[in-house]
């Protein structure tokens, strides 16, 4: 790497860093993602945005926050678009921006929501239900009905999925 100290290398070595800059984030005491020898624009572009639970994504929690949240978008034909990923899913992480860039912009048209799939057992059992086997993989939703799925990250492709 570089010119470290003794202190710094051990460091490096026990937490298993071979290259620099390296990003770790914790969220609640949990480490949720890693990021190593990315640039500034990077980092603030797509990782500083995973954390954000005030924005206009709705966190789902368990599958009772699903039917809810379908329940309540059947009388005005929103489309809901559900974001299915996992916590550590690094092209998870990576695509949520966009998302969130998304659900402010078609506020009027669409709800966008996010499901971690290993939160809790319920979401993981809401993941296999739904025959879910990679992420991000991204449920269309409208009038109470599944009326499409995207599998990927691709920020593009997601667009046009939706419109």
């Amino acid at each position: 790497m570089g010119d470290e100290s003794e202190k710094t290398k051990e460091l490096c070595k026990r937490e298993k860093v071979d290259k620099v800059p390296h990003f770790t984030f914790y969220k609640s005491k949990e480490k949720i993602h890693e990021e190593e020898a990315i640039g500034p624009d990077t980092l603030v572009g797509d990782v500083l945005y995973y954390g954000d639970n005030h924005s206009a994504v709705v966190q789902l929690h368990n599958r009772e926050d699903v039917e809810k949240l379908i329940e309540d978008h059947k009388v005005d034909h929103k489309l809901i678009v559900l974001d299915v990923g996992l916590k550590h899913c690094g092209p998870c992480v990576k695509v949520y921006p966009t998302v969130i860039k998304l659900s402010r912009q078609m506020s009027d048209t669409v709800v966008f929501a996010r499901m971690n799939g290993d939160e809790n057992d319920s979401c993981m059992q809401f993941l296999k239900d739904m025959e879910v086997i990679q992420v991000p993989t991204f449920l269309f939703i409208r009038d109470g009905k599944i009326d499409g799925r995207y599998v990927g990250s691709g920020k593009g492709e997601l667009i046009g999925e939706i419109l």
